[in-house]
C-alpha cells in the first residue's frame, strides 16, 4: 500500500473529531482528541518506529501500520482503562472498543486498503493475564508517548 499524506491527514483529522465525541476522563494534561492528533502524528516519523520497536526500517507504507496496538494501549491506560475501554484483539489487529458507545475506536485503521472485520474481535485478556506481555506493552507504549510529546 502507497502513502497518500492528504488521505492521511483527512482520517487524522476524522478521528479527532470522532474523538472529540467521546466521554473520557483526562488523566494528565490532554485529551483523547489531542493525544489522537498527536499520536498520528508521531506515526509518520521513521524515528517513532524505531525507537518504540527498537528496529531500523525505512517504512514507505501508511504510517500507522504497526501501531495498532501499543497506540491502543497507550489511550487506553490515558483515558481511563478498564473503566472506559476493552482492548479488542484479532490475530492481525488490535483497537479499543468504548463499554459505552458502539463501534470500534481504532486510530490505526489507515493502515489497512479494504474496512477491517471488527467482527472477529475478541477481548485481549493478555494484558491482565501475562505480567511480562503487560510490562513490554507499557513500556512501548510509554516510549511512544514520548516520542509523541505526550510524556
Amino acid at each position: 500500500m502507497s502513502y497518500d499524506k492528504i488521505s492521511y491527514d483527512k482520517a487524522t483529522e476524522k478521528l479527532v473529531l470522532l474523538a472529540q465525541d467521546y466521554e473520557v476522563p483526562q488523566v494528565g494534561k490532554y485529551s483523547l482528541d489531542e493525544m489522537v492528533y498527536l499520536l498520528r502524528e508521531s506515526f509518520k516519523n521513521n524515528v517513532t518506529f524505531n525507537k518504540v520497536f527498537d528496529m531500523k526500517l525505512d517504512r514507505k507504507g501508511d504510517p500507522s501500520a504497526g501501531f495498532c496496538l501499543v497506540s491502543s494501549y497507550y489511550i487506553y491506560e490515558h483515558t481511563g482503562g478498564d473503566k472506559i475501554w476493552t482492548l479488542m484483539a484479532s490475530p492481525s489487529h488490535w483497537w479499543l472498543q468504548h463499554k459505552i458507545y458502539s463501534g470500534p475506536f481504532d486510530i490505526t485503521y489507515t493502515q489497512f486498503s479494504k474496512p477491517f472485520d471488527y467482527h472477529c474481535g475478541r477481548p485481549e485478556t493478555k494484558i491482565y493475564n501475562d505480567s511480562m506481555f503487560a510490562q513490554v506493552l507499557r513500556q512501548k507504549a510509554y516510549i511512544l508517548g514520548k516520542q509523541a510529546g505526550l510524556e
